[in-house]
């Protein structure tokens, strides 16, 4: 900041008198209530919820690995909700890991924010009575990641997918890439009201998918097969409203794209302190920042920040451009 202070004073139209310090910047950002900050910045993302097009919204956690101090295994971790048709990501909260988890995290984001009312997909973490109701109840789509803890659910899912035929059912075309070919195949299952338990007719759930993964070499030698399932409480009526949910499972992992971006490209677990206020700030900053360069969409992230740091003007007029100055 010091550096380009008179450039930086000129482009914001502020003039003080000098500008902030290394040593005293970690103090300022411990003086902002993370929370608020957060709050403020996706609204002025302007998100635009409609209850008649609903819109696919996945929620992930990561864990601020810098925040961790001596003698802990977890410190702070943000929860964020990424939109599946942009990437932009429209909210965002936060944790502590040493006392509570990630599951109260994402209901206060989903009732906060308002996308219980959209169509969300999440991971078996959160397969729970709370979350599924707090969707369904608000007129929402869920389709969420089952696994094996839940064992009566799992092995009804599991066995209804293995003796029946999929009411609809899609094969991706292969897809080579890191020595291997990747190959999906999708099938969609009814389940019956009967025959689950009464926590989970209570939210609706009526639709099982599994998806099965097969990896082979190049030379076509097997690799690996592994078989996900996802339960919902949408009802599809026809081979489109399926590919809606395929898609949407496909979608669902792009928020690691975003986590990818947050600790390669900006170096995020290397950020090492010891406050949680500071900690907040930093990740709804390096939000704000990939948020930013998703809408130019460059062919690579890290090289369109080291052009930004070479050419300072380039980088004040896109961010004029985007109305953050």
């Amino acid at each position: 900041m010091v550096n380009r202070f008179d450039a930086l004073c000129s482009a914001t139209q502020t003039w003080p008198e000098s500008a902030i310090s290394r040593a005293q910047l970690p103090l300022l950002l411990a003086k902002v209530d993370g929370e608020v900050f957060a709050q403020v910045l996706y609204a002025w993302f302007g998100l635009i919820l409609s209850e008649e097009a609903k819109r696919w919204f996945t929620f992930d956690g990561k864990e601020l690995r810098g925040s961790i101090q001596s003698g802990h295994q977890r410190g702070e971790a943000c929860v964020s909700a990424q939109a599946h048709d942009s990437g932009q990501i429209v909210g965002q909260t936060y944790f502590n890991g040493t006392k509570e988890s990630e599951r109260p995290a994402v209901l206060r984001l989903l009732n906060d924010s308002g996308l219980c009312s959209q169509k969300i997909t999440l991971d078996a973490l959160h397969l729970t009575p709370k979350a599924t109701k707090a969707i369904d109840g608000s007129k929402g789509v869920y389709l969420i990641g089952l696994k094996s803890n839940q064992a009566h659910l799992y092995r009804y899912c599991l066995c209804k997918c293995l003796t029946s035929k999929a009411a609809y059912e899609r094969i991706d075309e292969p897809q080579r890439g890191h020595g291997r070919i990747d190959q999906r195949s999708y099938a969609c299952h009814s389940l019956p009201a009967n025959a689950l338990a009464a926590r989970w007719r209570k939210v609706g759930m009526g639709t099982c998918v599994a998806v099965t993964r097969t990896r082979n070499s190049l030379e076509g030698k097997p690799i690996s097969q592994q078989t996900q399932y996802y339960v919902s409480n949408a009802r599809p009526a026809d081979q489109k409203e399926a590919e809606e949910l395929f898609d949407a499972i496909r979608r669902h992992w792009l928020l690691e794209v975003t986590h990818h971006y947050r600790d390669v490209t900006l170096a995020e677990d290397d950020l090492k302190t010891k406050s949680q206020p500071v900690s907040k700030i930093m990740s709804s900053l390096r939000t704000l920042t990939v948020n930013l360069l998703k809408r130019m969409k460059p062919k690579n992230m890290a090289a369109q920040i080291d052009k930004f740091a070479d050419n300072f003007n380039a980088l004040i007029q896109f961010m004029t451009q985007q109305v953050v100055l």
